[in-house]
């Protein structure tokens, strides 16, 4: 008799992910790392990733693309930002994107091959959502990246892959980019990511756990004189206060940018800045100017 397939209601993920994110001792480390993608009534095998659809018309789209064994944090995030009508979509993590060298000018064919496969991953989950509805029958419909953000949020080395793809126009760029300890150690690292991050067109929230530690100031350091030089704006840098804390982080930035709407009792000039703020896709990554400011 086959054995029906046990399925996780999103619910209980994010129980399950309030579980796993406590202080964990080894074991509970280990299953961590053992957490079953398949499991999980969202995940979606051919991307590789989960899938939180918003429950009518999506007022905007979160991806995120975590770091190895990481994947815990980022389930309560995605359930809080499909109880508020974002569809959300997050990537499983590849061992490949923390030992290969995203700045080698000659990758091995086995990176090469890795290349491939990640780019057109991306590629799909990225164009399908722009260009699915465009036409419909012969006819133009209006193009939905008008009226709701895309945001990619990255953590740790999935940071560089996906910022170089886009700066080399491989991928189609986001209405903004979150970075969450996008910290790489090798110096010509942290220089490829400052450099792509300094001619960006799209606003850019830069997260730190330990923004005090050596290698966080180091990467800062470069950082800051890319941006400096290319006179770049919409760059904002804050601190990570905990996961409590993390979505009202990101929910504040976003309503500064104009995509979420301000609360009841902001001040009326607010208003009046949030009316005028708007959105707009950039086609070319290596167009300057940002889409807003934060």
């Amino acid at each position: 008799m086959r054995q029906a397939r046990r399925r996780i209601t999103p619910l209980a993920a994010l129980a399950l992910a309030y579980w796993l994110i406590t202080p964990a001792s080894q074991a509970q480390t280990l299953r961590q790392s053992q957490l079953s993608w398949p499991a999980f009534e969202q995940y979606q095998a051919r991307g590789q990733l989960l899938h939180f659809p918003a429950s009518s018309h999506a007022q905007g789209q979160l991806l995120i693309w975590p770091e190895l064994n990481q994947t815990h944090l980022w389930l309560p995030i995605a359930h809080y930002w499909q109880q508020r009508n974002w569809e959300v979509r997050l990537l499983l993590p590849d061992t490949a994107q923390q030992v290969f060298d995203p700045s080698s000018e000659q990758p091995s064919p086995a990176q090469q091959a890795w290349l491939t496969l990640q780019l057109a991953r991306l590629a799909e989950l990225t164009t399908s959502d722009i260009d699915q509805d465009a036409e419909i029958n012969g006819v133009s419909v209006p193009d939905k990246t008008t009226t709701r953000p895309v945001v990619m949020l990255t953590q740790g080395s999935a940071a560089l892959w996906y910022q170089q793809w886009v700066d080399t126009e491989q991928l189609i760029a986001p209405h903004a980019l979150i970075l969450f300890d996008a910290l790489p150690q090798p110096m010509a690292q942290q220089k490829m990511l400052a450099v792509s991050l300094g001619r960006s067109p799209y606003p850019i929230l830069d997260i730190y756990r330990r923004p005090d530690s050596p290698l966080a100031w180091h990467n800062q350091q470069r950082r800051q004189q890319q941006l400096s030089r290319r006179e770049k704006t919409g760059y904002a840098q804050q601190r990570f206060n905990g996961i409590e804390n993390l979505n009202k982080q990101i929910a504040g930035w976003l309503v500064r940018l104009g995509w979420l709407p301000l609360p009841p009792n902001a001040p009326h000039y607010l208003k009046e800045q949030h009316r005028e703020s708007g959105i707009s896709r950039p086609r070319n990554p290596a167009a300057t100017g940002p889409t807003a400011t934060p």
